[in-house]
């Protein structure tokens, strides 16, 4: 009887806010460090949840209440987000076995550009506020829409020249679903969202990213 080939996973995709980082929305992080959360974009997040507002009008809103706030007083912001124990054990370990790490994000590309140099990743893609002259303008370009990464993976199979079967997705919500039905191998993070963990190939619960190791094929 001949062995099953082993699959030889050449590519990890990670969403980023809430499976690297312990919050769970950068959006929402950022309203709460400015005190802009509470009766306030709060109020939005309620409306698109509820259908009464579309995800484009959402991050609209969000958008028009940094409006005149420097991009560089945004990004010491961004910079305190705490992450998750672990992150650097993690990607040395994925990064030791030859995968190539990238990041699609529905948070904003602030962080995932600096998670991108900070972490050494190969490519990442998240939602882009808009500035002029180094200050916000209050509108935003949605590139990731949060319940549709699957767009931005066949991108980055084909970037990268890899099958699905030969990678992993690493996610902790109902926005990681379509991802997670395209590739090989999925982990569900902390999630709270029970259609993913069906889906998932590895549910892991844990304060500390290193608790996945044991769990991936690699």
């Amino acid at each position: 009887m001949s062995k099953e080939k082993k699959i030889h996973y050449k590519l990890a995709i990670f969403d980023l806010d809430g499976t690297l980082t312990r919050e769970k929305s950068i959006w929402e992080y950022i309203h709460i460090q400015l005190g802009k959360w509470y009766g306030l974009a709060e109020e939005y997040q309620k409306q698109f949840l509820a259908g009464k507002i579309s995800y484009q009008e959402f991050c609209e809103r969000d958008a028009e209440v940094w409006k005149g706030m420097k991009v560089e007083e945004m990004m010491e912001i961004v910079k305190t987000v705490p992450f998750h124990a672990g992150v650097d054990e993690l990607i040395s370990y994925l990064k030791r076995k030859g995968l190539k790490l990238t990041v699609v994000s529905s948070g904003l590309s602030l962080l995932s550009d600096w998670v991108h140099q900070k972490f050494g990743f190969d490519y990442s893609v998240a939602n882009d506020l808009l500035h002029e002259n180094g200050v916000l303008n209050g509108k935003v370009q949605i590139r990731v829409h949060y319940d549709k990464k699957a767009e931005w993976v066949e991108k980055i199979l084909r970037e990268f020249n890899v099958n699905p079967e030969e990678t992993i997705a690493i996610g902790d919500s109902r926005g990681d679903l379509d991802m997670f039905q395209m590739v090989g191998f999925s982990v569900a993070f902390n999630s709270f969202c029970s259609d993913l963990n069906q889906i998932a190939s590895v549910c892991v619960r844990s304060q500390n990213l290193t608790d996945m190791i044991p769990a991936l094929p690699i």
